[in-house]
């Protein structure tokens, strides 16, 4: 089976994407270097006005409408901006160049001087070019409970911060990315809620980070996910052109108990090692330039797919051991205990130079191609069931490795396998 056209592009989006988006976001941290705080005193809750400096607890008593350009500045450590129900509201536009020179423009909230331990929570943000900016190497900060919409950019930017809690916000039509954390490790992001991106609807670059219990919906891509020892899990994504991409130099991802409605492409890891793909649920749909691919593997090194029920209804397979856009070729996966169909091509696919891949236990049926294809000698298979397929249960050719305990019935063809033993 070759690759479709329209699967190589959807596969090779994060390497068009990601490079455009580092060097965006280190622009903002080069502005960020350079900033120069305005000489505006300490904020009173009764008193604040755009563009103020917010140095000591704060709770908003109204709304302030049409900044300009920076809703309000953070300008010490361990403080609360609590909007109290209130909105930070810009006026819809971007400045061609920033009234203060070296300071970053069109921000709600702006923690770009690296401010530790501050909280922003309880309002709506809306129409700034980013909803709030966390840079300069702050430490725990809490984004919470925020409603941040109509944002050009991103609504929520964290870069080279740790230990930063993104919890209970939503966000609507953020523009390209609701929440982008980059560079920085230990970040926290739960039960929000985003929809309407026009990219990655969360783009996080972000070691020792724990991403669960967020809901996405009709956002052009769902999650793309780098760093190492980060962790994915309990996340919905609805109606969305992808489910979760797993980035090339991603090391140590565990991407557990997912639920991917209706998503062009499921689950997308690149050369990154030791990834675990474990009790997610694929509704793979395909349409338009998506593929409809399951679980792929493109490239993957020691990664392991267990006990996933994938559905694909679109062209591609629901669990694919791939060569396609990735420098060199995955070797040394296991894919277990999973149950894979496939409308239109085979429930597991595995490529020609794939090596030292692992199947076991898997359940393959009512796809419309083969149950199991094996294209690659030196794969093993061992105790899998392929039954009532289009065409053969297992299809492998010479030199597959016969782990025993493999099983086809009511396929298509009458052969059930081919070089492999099936009861």
């Amino acid at each position: 089976m070759s690759s479709s056209p329209s699967f190589q592009s959807r596969t090779s989006l994060w390497s068009r994407l990601r490079p455009r988006a580092v060097a965006r976001v280190f622009a903002v941290a080069l502005l960020v270097a350079g900033t120069t705080m305005l000489a505006v005193g300490p904020a009173a809750a009764s008193g604040v006005a755009c563009g103020d400096v917010v140095s000591v607890d704060t709770t908003l008593t109204s709304d302030l409408v049409d900044c300009p350009d920076i809703g309000l500045v953070i300008g010490a450590n361990d403080i609360t901006l609590d909007l109290n129900g209130h909105t930070i509201d810009g006026d819809g536009t971007s400045p061609v160049t920033c009234p203060v020179q070296g300071r970053v423009c069109d921000v709600g909230v702006d923690n770009s001087a690296g401010h530790d331990g501050v909280t922003i929570q309880g309002g709506a943000i809306q129409q700034f070019n980013a909803g709030v900016l966390v840079s300069g190497g702050a430490d725990g900060n809490r984004l919470r409970r925020l409603t941040i919409a109509q944002t050009t950019s991103e609504a929520i930017l964290v870069v080279d911060s740790a230990h930063t809690v993104i919890e209970g916000n939503t966000m609507t039509d953020p523009g390209i990315t609701a929440v982008v954390v980059l560079e920085s490790s230990d970040a926290l992001v739960t039960r929000n809620a985003a929809s309407g991106s026009t990219g990655y609807a969360m783009f996080l670059d972000a070691d020792h980070s724990v991403i669960e219990h967020n809901a996405l919906d009709a956002g052009e891509h769902g999650f793309a996910v780098g760093g190492s020892g980060t962790t994915v899990r309990r996340n919905v994504v609805s109606d969305s052109g992808g489910g979760i991409d797993v980035n090339d130099e991603a090391s140590g991802i565990r991407v557990e108990e997912n639920e991917l409605r209706r998503v062009g492409d499921g689950i997308i890891v690149g050369v990154a090692s030791d990834t675990l793909v474990r009790r997610n649920v694929v509704d793979a749909v395909g349409g338009g330039e998506r593929g409809g691919f399951g679980i792929i593997l493109d490239g993957s090194v020691r990664s392991t797919v267990a006990r996933n029920a994938v559905h694909a209804t679109g062209n591609g397979p629901a669990i694919y051991v791939a060569h396609l856009d990735a420098a060199s070729a995955p070797r040394d996966n296991h894919v277990t205990h999973n149950h894979a169909t496939s409308q239109h091509a085979d429930g597991i696919l595995v490529d020609p130079d794939a090596t030292g891949t692992a199947l076991s236990g898997n359940v393959a049926v009512n796809s419309g191609d083969d149950g199991i294809d094996v294209d690659a000698p030196g794969t093993t298979l061992t105790g899998n069931l392929a039954a009532h397929n289009h065409d053969l249960g297992i299809e492998a050719v010479a030199g597959v490795v016969d782990g025993g305990g493999n099983r086809a019935g009511g396929n298509g063809n009458p052969a059930q396998c081919t070089n492999i033993s099936c009861s």
